[in-house]
């Protein structure tokens, strides 16, 4: 095995012979000397790391253009109210799950309080941030660029210590393939780090290592909600007036006299303090307006529809993110529950098998699971909470003491039986209505009034 690790190393590095390149070490939390020149990247393996001169070499493409004519970048996108709106509904709700590593027991299964991952989510995965705000910006930079990573550093039994977020650019995965045998390390601080200490939460991607940033695959859609934006306020804050033109019979000859007049104009009429000031023309001038107006170039109808786009993109309810115009009760109940089975569930389950695949020992994963209550995020809504609550404790699921801790009250004397309704009974074999009786299943012994009835002659006739 070793030899195909020193193979994929070689070939990585583009080392000449097997001795002269380094073996992978794992991060020791340091950094170190730059990685060597012939390092390339996973987006653009044409450029090396090392000669790196802008985004556009890393990922082999113009970043950010689009149509509008307006370059968007994962950074600008923030600044569209529906792109943040929607990144920030996603990271915020997943952020706020209690989170909770249960194991195996005889009984079913308990909360294991001495738990690395668990002991991370009570403390916090490193001195920087809670569990919370971890979580929060772990979401946010996936649905923003793709792919996030956190690292993770251990203790000499391999146990996880803290959990570091990395900003962009501070790791980049490097996938090697050789037929059959593939390796994927990660290049962090110009160290290479093995995959089992990267915490990779990734979009949706093609390749099965990297997730494709939703901003660069919509980035027209968004450069138009940029442009527009700026449309309308370059609009407003030329006085609501718009682009026009001087008419004049007159031939001006001088350069000077044109740019003069241009220049009056502009710090005359436009800006908001100019907004509604008469005009005041020379030489029989006449002004003509030759921009579109707003309304014509449907500028209110761009925008909303701007908004149902990127609320499609993250597919997140339009009444997430204030869009209301369409809402009534009904659907807002109903896209609401949509929103939490075919948004957050889906997210859950990757960080939480991520999770599971990295931060929980390989011989007590048979016996552990990472376990999400979604069950917090009925605590703004008392009626579904105390319908649940009704129903759990109706079935004998919990006991009153087990409600009282969940609504933060003290325990009670007395209170910690289980409970079934007296009408409710145990099905039987037997007990269904129009079913045979279980007893009557042996044959039925004839009566003596049958025994004198004469048997039937079972010879056949002469006739036949």
């Amino acid at each position: 095995m070793a030899g195909f690790a020193t193979r994929a190393w070689n070939l990585l590095t583009g080392a000449a012979t097997a001795d002269s390149a380094p073996m992978p070490v794992a991060y020791s939390g340091e950094r170190s000397a730059e990685l060597p020149a012939e390092v390339r990247s996973l987006e653009n393996p044409a450029v090396p790391l090392s000669q790196m001169s802008s985004w556009d070499d890393l990922t082999g493409h113009v970043s950010g253009g689009s149509h509008a004519g307006v370059v968007v970048t994962p950074d600008s996108a923030w600044r569209v109210s529906a792109v943040y709106a929607c990144i920030n509904t996603i990271a915020s709700t997943i952020a706020t799950i209690p989170i909770g590593v249960f194991k195996e027991t005889k009984l079913g299964r308990d909360l294991d309080p001495k738990d690395p991952l668990q002991l991370l989510y009570e403390y916090g995965p490193d001195d920087f941030l809670n569990w919370s705000d971890f979580m929060y910006v772990l979401v946010a930079a996936a649905l923003s660029r793709g792919n996030a990573y956190a690292l993770i550093e251990r203790d000499t039994y391999m146990k996880p210590l803290s959990i570091r977020f990395l900003e962009p650019g501070e790791c980049q995965p490097i996938y090697v393939n050789m037929g059959r045998q593939r390796y994927l390390y990660y290049n962090v601080f110009g160290e290479i780090v093995d995959k089992r200490d990267i915490i990779h939460i990734r979009c949706l991607g093609t390749n099965g290592i990297e997730g494709k940033s939703p901003i660069e695959l919509f980035a027209n859609g968004i450069g138009l909600s940029l442009a527009a934006e700026e449309f309308g306020g370059r609009f407003f804050g030329q006085g609501a007036g718009g682009m026009g033109v001087l008419e004049t019979g007159k031939v001006f000859k001088e350069q000077a006299t044109v740019d003069r007049l241009r220049k009056q104009f502009a710090e005359r009429q436009t800006g908001l303090q100019n907004a509604h000031k008469p005009l005041i023309l020379e030489d029989g001038m006449t002004y003509k307006q030759v921009t579109i107006p707003p309304n014509h170039a449907q500028f209110i109808e761009t925008r909303n529809f701007q908004v149902e786009d990127i609320a499609r993109m993250y597919n997140v309810p339009q009444h997430k993110i204030g869009k209301l115009d369409r809402s009534t009760n009904n659907n807002i109940e109903h896209q609401s529950k949509e929103f939490i089975t075919g948004t957050i569930l889906p997210w859950t389950v990757r960080i939480g098998q991520e999770f599971k695949r990295k931060l929980i020992a390989e011989a007590e994963k048979p016996s552990k699971e990472v376990v999400w209550d979604y069950d917090f995020l009925l605590r703004g809504d008392s009626v579904a909470q105390a319908a649940q609550t009704q129903a759990l404790f109706n079935t004998g699921s919990i006991t009153q003491n087990e409600i009282r801790r969940r609504n933060n009250l003290n325990r009670l004397a007395g209170l910690d039986d289980t409970f079934v309704q007296m009408n409710m009974q145990r099905v039987l074999p037997g007990s269904h209505m129009g079913a045979p009786d279980p007893s009557s299943t042996t044959e039925t012994t004839p009566s003596a009034a049958d025994k004198t009835k004469p048997a039937a002659d079972t010879k056949p006739s002469a006739d036949a």
